[in-house]
């Protein structure tokens, strides 16, 4: 009995360990500071939008693969599961390699400090996440106070069960150059809301038009809402 009710709680363990709030989410990255000194994303195409995720692996031990693409390379780490709590994890292992996708200056000497960011200290971190109006931030302190900021467009529970599949709408051009961004669907379409990376709204267009003008957008990233007839999905795209 006492060997089954072991077995029982290791197994409730890796479920829980494996359904945090880290797990589940795309993270965009948004900034990282260290020494006090911030250091923002470069809003170009060439540097997108990197993503960082936390995907449980059936492994044995259980544990969670953290991974960041980023210039062509992944900064990645391996968490074993039971090291992973309500606001800290550890790495087990970590790495990555050579920036090959970035040529621009102040691309590379971006993913050269956020590299250095996962390097430095130990690898024990904190992390705590927000919401802030249907949108989480979250901000992730490695052992000498350094910090990075990611933000997901996680929508609530009732919104994702209507969500539609981002193929069954897409938008173009994406980075946007000109004054106007494109839907492409053969639904009918009730209404687009664009919010910035902090969650804020910033243009709503209450028409069926296909045709959503963005001239009035600063440079930067931003999310993209369309509600159709099928439901919402969510688009990201770069104003340059």
């Amino acid at each position: 009995m006492k060997k089954l009710l072991l077995s029982i709680a290791a197994i409730a363990g890796t479920i829980v360990y494996a359904q945090t709030a880290l797990h589940g989410a795309d993270w965009n990255l948004k900034k990282i500071v260290i020494n006090n000194i911030t250091y923002s994303l470069p809003q170009n195409s060439e540097m997108g939008s990197p993503i960082l995720t936390f995907s449980a692996t059936p492994n044995t031990p259980p544990t969670t693969n953290m991974s960041n693409p980023i210039c062509g390379v992944t900064i990645w780490a391996l968490i074993y599961n039971n090291e992973i709590t309500a606001n800290s994890f550890n790495f087990w292992s970590h790495g990555t390699g050579t920036p090959t996708n970035c040529t621009m200056p102040e691309n590379i000497a971006f993913h050269t400090k956020y590299n250095d960011y996962f390097s430095m200290g130990s690898n024990s971190y904190n992390y705590q996440i927000t919401d802030n109006g249907g949108m989480r931030n979250l901000i992730i302190t490695n052992s000498l106070g350094h910090q990075a900021f990611y933000q997901s467009g996680v929508l609530d529970t009732k919104e994702t069960q209507s969500r539609l599949s981002d193929k069954t709408i897409s938008i173009y051009p994406n980075p946007v150059k000109e004054s106007f961004v494109y839907l492409k669907t053969t639904d009918h379409v009730e209404w687009v809301k664009v919010y910035d990376m902090e969650g804020k709204l910033v243009l709503q267009n209450l028409s069926s038009d296909l045709e959503i003008n963005v001239s009035n957008l600063l440079k930067g990233s931003y999310f993209m809402e369309v509600k159709s007839q099928s439901g919402i999905s969510r688009h990201q795209f770069i104003k340059e």
